[in-house]
């Protein structure tokens, strides 16, 4: 166990760092420089480091692993058409994020912009609770699934969890656009759409961005993923927002929800 957990503390290492040394390996990890070598020596026989000179880094072999595990979903398989015809369509940023041990994993995105105007990039994650498409898809969990997944954050202060549970609960049952720059500053709502509940996010990470999402919900109404539109403050607001893209994204929504139950008969 203790061999595990220290092979993973060097891949994560790599995996921020890119190239790396065994002696910044060891610095970064706090690893003795031995032990680094030892199973550097060992990943890199297996093909999954890289060496060129004194320096490693993580080898493409990763990217196969992921792309099928990522394709293995049937969500992934529902929405990767519909996630690239929405990017096309607002010209935003449009994610699509699922839930894996309390975060929200942006697991597609596709955009016409570049760079992409996103609070992460495909392939990273952020607790699903500071995530707009996270909490969209947390809307549509179970209030103890979902108190059960807030207490492996490390959330201390239950006041906070007992505020998030509360906020879900009213957007899902008033199904609202919620918007807030500041909470002290506007709050504006644009009626129901549908059935489906959006959340709009501004803030960290968030910062200079807006978002806006719904849930993909299986046939037990159970939400397995979200579709998340990012984009600029200016572009990503007001009536646009409303009128326009609200709209393709609940068309996106249903689209994704009605692929998925195609591929579940």
């Amino acid at each position: 166990m203790k061999s595990d957990v220290t092979a993973f503390t060097i891949i994560e290492a790599l995996n921020q760092g890119g190239e790396m040394g065994v002696t910044e390996i060891a610095q970064e990890t706090g690893i003795v420089k031995s032990s680094v070598h030892k199973h550097l020596s060992t990943l890199l026989e297996l093909g999954y480091v890289s060496k060129e000179g004194t320096r490693y880094s993580l080898s493409m072999r990763w990217l196969g692993a992921g792309r099928r595990v990522r394709e293995r979903r049937p969500v992934f398989q529902a929405a990767k058409d519909e996630v690239e015809s929405l990017a096309r369509r607002t010209g935003e940023t449009v994610s699509l994020v699922v839930e894996e041990a309390g975060d929200a994993v942006y697991i597609l995105q596709s955009s016409e912009r570049e760079p992409a105007l996103s609070p992460v990039e495909e392939g990273e994650r952020i607790p699903a609770p500071i995530s707009v498409g996270g909490k969209a898809l947390l809307s549509y969990r179970p209030t103890e699934e979902v108190r059960a997944l807030l207490e492996t954050l490390d959330t201390d202060d239950d006041t906070d969890t007992e505020k998030l549970l509360s906020e879900l609960r009213t957007l899902r049952d008033q199904r609202l656009v919620v918007g807030r720059s500041n909470p002290q500053e506007r709050v504006f709502s644009a009626g129901s759409f549908e059935g489906h509940r959006h959340v709009v996010g501004h803030g960290e990470p968030y910062h200079d961005l807006n978002g806006v999402a719904v849930p993909i919900r299986d046939a037990n109404n159970y939400a397995v993923a979200a579709i998340e539109v990012s984009g600029a403050e200016s572009s990503l607001y007001g009536r646009r927002l409303q009128e326009e893209i609200a709209g393709l994204l609940v068309e996106t929504g249903k689209s994704v929800e009605t692929n998925l139950l195609r591929l579940s008969d």
